[in-house]
């Protein structure tokens, strides 16, 4: 047990669980991409989806365990740049990091970025504080009206670039990340290290137009916006 305890509270102890955080992160945002993407066949299949996964009874379980997944892993971002911090207190005469991407070197700020941004989509698409509305199921029951909010939040311009700025900032962090993941977990072997450094780019390429596209979408008309009565 003690073991344990000092395995966690050492350095490489937290960039290993700070890697199996992100990774559990990684896979909830591909999954939240696919589910986004839904917006693209229209109203009823993205409002579909959204009332049955607001009516799944694990929805609060699983979002508590992501917030918890998420605050360890800023927490232990926090800890492990405070380390690298303090293990070189002064900086080298020459700059021996130019080969480390602008990812890399950035990491602790576009995770500020990003944790501010989750913040606010928080309050603007899962709370509703930007603008609510609703849809009748069946007599006396209703159901948020998830594509309306969706698209209506979007048309907004300010709202719509500062998404896909987040997700750009949000992109560039999880480029670094994702090989850093490897690494920290043993998989950067030289067998392997060619398929990370192309299949990562590719998987948050693709993760962020994904996501980008939506508000982009709705900025320029191609979602329309459906009124209801």
């Amino acid at each position: 047990m003690q073991k344990l305890k000092d395995f966690i509270v050492s350095s490489i102890g937290g960039k290993v669980i700070m890697a199996l955080s992100g990774a559990m992160i990684l896979l909830f945002l591909m999954g939240h991409a696919l589910g986004n993407l839904l917006i693209f066949s229209g109203q009823e299949s993205l409002n579909t989806y959204a009332y049955w996964l607001q009516n799944n009874p694990l929805l609060w379980g699983f979002r508590a365990t992501m917030l918890l997944l998420l605050l360890l892993h800023v927490v232990l971002a926090i800890r492990v740049y405070w380390q690298n911090k303090k293990a070189r207190p002064v900086a080298y005469a020459v700059n021996r990091d130019l080969q480390l991407t602008v990812s890399a070197k950035t990491m602790i700020f576009s995770g500020a970025i990003i944790f501010a941004f989750i913040v606010f989509h928080i309050a603007h698409l899962t709370l509703g504080w930007v603008s609510t509305t609703s849809l009748e199921v069946e007599a006396g029951q209703h159901m948020i009206d998830v594509y309306s909010n969706v698209v209506a939040g979007f048309r907004q311009p300010l709202i719509a670039v500062f998404y896909v700025i987040s997700l750009l900032v949000i992109g560039l962090h999880l480029h670094h990340s994702i090989k850093s993941l490897f690494q920290t977990l043993g998989f950067h072997h030289q067998n392997f290290h060619q398929m990370i450094d192309y299949l990562a780019p590719a998987v948050i390429v693709i993760l962020t137009l994904a996501f980008i596209s939506i508000p982009l979408a709705a900025l320029f008309g191609y979602l329309p916006l459906v009124v209801t009565p």
